[in-house]
């Protein structure tokens, strides 16, 4: 947020407009001034709304992945889960509507808020030049979520194409580290016990960061928290760009069209994950914020 900025008025100058113009002339002078002003301060609320906004549906989508995250591995009743239970009164308090609170408890349990059974489905996404993305949605109707998002794609100037080959499929579990905790070594020693573990690293936010197989996410997922009694942040299955198919996001142009599409695609409680081969290149970090903030790498 820029710092706040004071402003303080300057002596009335021996030219003021009054001074040097007849009346009228000075009316409409002033009319003018105040006109220019009310517009400029209807400019900067716009502009403060539309950022708030960004914020809000960022917050948004991470309460309500958490929410599935838990619902999925620990159940749906909050009096037998705790980690859902303290998500969901985060998320309250954090003014996200009960309407999305209750549907992603539910869509940990496979279903829609009305009920209706979801079905998993997977969609490609070329942008031109050479960025490729992958959305995973469930949905209770898939003929209308692909008809809603591929008008969304067209909007945006991308494609629907073939670009599962840009990625490979992994698991990814991110635990949030707490005070007297267990070394990294001590979580790369246990984790290493476990079929299915691919590499342990230490998360750039602190914590710990395991790879895994997609069959073995869950199981070591379960194993390492209550082996070390760690909060897990994230446990899910995604699409990792492969290394040598990595786009540079290098121009203003390119931010700006990539983040109409992939905040469009978030205004749909469908897309439970979205995942870019992009990474910063000669963009500003403020810039890559804009398009980091949608995407799940």
């Amino acid at each position: 947020m820029n710092p706040a900025r004071t402003f303080s008025l300057a002596r009335k100058s021996l030219l003021s407009p009054s001074s040097v113009l007849c009346p009228s002339c000075s009316r409409s002078f002033g009319a003018t001034a105040s006109q220019y002003a009310g517009h400029n301060k209807w400019s900067k609320t716009k502009h403060i709304k539309a950022v708030t906004d960004k914020k809000k549906m960022t917050e948004r989508v991470s309460f309500t992945k958490l929410i599935t995250m838990y619902s999925k591995m620990y159940g749906e009743d909050i009096r037998f889960n705790p980690q859902l239970a303290n998500a969901v009164a985060a998320a309250t308090k954090a003014s996200v509507p009960k309407s999305l609170i209750e549907g992603a408890i539910a869509r940990g349990q496979g279903r829609s808020a009305t009920g209706a059974q979801l079905e998993p489905m997977t969609m490609e996404i070329l942008m031109p030049p050479n960025i490729a993305l992958v959305a995973d949605i469930e949905t209770d109707n898939k003929t209308r979520s692909l008809h809603d998002l591929k008008f969304v794609v067209k909007k945006a100037g991308g494609l629907v194409g073939s670009t599962a080959f840009y990625f490979s499929r992994r698991g990814r579990a991110v635990f949030k580290p707490r005070d007297g905790g267990p070394s990294l070594s001590d979580v790369l020693e246990e984790a290493i016990e476990h079929e299915g573990t691919e590499d342990v690293e230490e998360h750039p936010d602190g914590g710990y960061l395991i790879w895994t197989e997609p069959s073995k996410l869950m199981a070591i997922t379960e194993a390492i928290s209550k082996r070390f009694e760690l909060e897990v942040v994230e446990s899910e299955i995604m699409w990792a760009a492969n290394e040598d198919t990595q786009a540079d996001v290098d121009s203003a142009e390119l931010v700006e069209s990539l983040n109409t599409l992939l905040s469009g695609l978030r205004e749909y409680t469908e897309v439970r994950a979205l995942f870019a081969n992009i990474r910063q290149g000669t963009i500003t970090d403020d810039e890559w914020d804009k398009l980091e903030r949608h995407i799940d790498i």
